[in-house]
């Protein structure tokens, strides 16, 4: 389950990096009506997905750890 979390964090890391940093001087470089390019919306659906894979896991785990005790 830890791993899962790891490659959900690493995903998210990446696609918001890729979102602010790269997606938003584009979209102001290109200001006239552009079509979202598809590593754009890439990025938003890995920030995306990868923020719903972390939450999962950690309810999961959250789950887990209380029906123990």
């Amino acid at each position: 389950m830890k791993a899962i979390r790891q490659i959900g964090s690493v995903a998210f890391v990446l696609g918001l990096f890729t979102a602010i940093f790269i997606g938003m001087p584009w979209y102001v470089m290109t200001a006239d009506n552009p079509a979202v390019p598809w590593w754009l919306r890439l990025a938003v659906f890995c920030s995306l997905g990868g923020i719903l894979v972390v939450l999962a896991t950690l309810a999961i785990e959250q789950r887990a750890h209380r029906g123990i005790r």
